[in-house]
């Protein structure tokens, strides 16, 4: 969690602070590049103006078409609320009533650096069973994400390292990998496993457990 603050902390000496806090954000929120990229405001906010706390993701928007939930936590709440008022500072895709927060229902929650929709790209990837994959991908958010992770010191990073720290943290926590994988959207617990890095006091933890 201290790298995650101190990641945090570092967007704010870039430029755009509040884009590049919301996207690492929604990533320690286990959503992908993709989901991030397209996700609606009304994905996220309640016609009333407040940010729900589950969040439904269609199945044309996750990887391979299967629907699935995330949850926001409080500092994802709050991250995505300092983006929705710099947004709204610069009228970015709003609207002349108060619901959704004044903001176009149908936009996408996150906008580039100009107020504009991030562009997709379709690709095609071939899976561990040889079958040709076609999936939809954000090079331009991913290639930020990246950059912003190289600009804290950690080298080696991506989009979907936020979605690892989540699920280490989670299982650190003592959370059920059965909870992990479904927040993950995971159709088989071995694939969660894969993003679940043991950190060392929880080895010295079961030393002393075991003897």
């Amino acid at each position: 969690t201290s790298q995650i603050t101190k990641v945090l902390k570092r967007c704010w000496l870039m430029q755009n602070a509040e884009l590049k806090r919301v996207v690492i954000a929604l990533s320690f929120s286990t959503l992908r590049v993709s989901e991030r990229a397209q996700i609606t405001v009304a994905d996220v906010i309640m016609p009333t103006g407040k940010i729900k706390d589950e969040i439904h993701l269609r199945a044309s928007l996750c990887k391979r078409r299967k629907p699935r939930s995330i949850w926001l936590g409080r500092v994802a709440k709050h991250m995505i609320q300092e983006w929705i008022d710099y947004r709204k500072a610069r009228n970015w895709a709003t609207t002349f009533n108060n619901s959704y927060q004044g903001l176009n229902l149908s936009s996408k929650l996150v906008l580039n650096n100009r107020g504009r929709s991030y562009s997709m790209k379709r690709k095609t990837r071939i899976n561990q069973n040889g079958d040709r994959v076609d999936y939809s991908a954000c090079d331009v958010l991913e290639l930020m994400i990246r950059n912003i992770y190289q600009r804290t010191g950690f080298k080696g990073c991506s989009s979907h390292s936020g979605r690892r720290s989540a699920a280490t943290i989670m299982n650190s926590q003592g959370v059920a990998l059965g909870v992990i994988q479904r927040t993950l959207g995971h159709s088989d617990p071995s694939m969660s496993l894969e993003y679940i890095d043991v950190l060392p006091e929880q080895l010295t933890e079961a030393a002393e457990m075991a003897f």
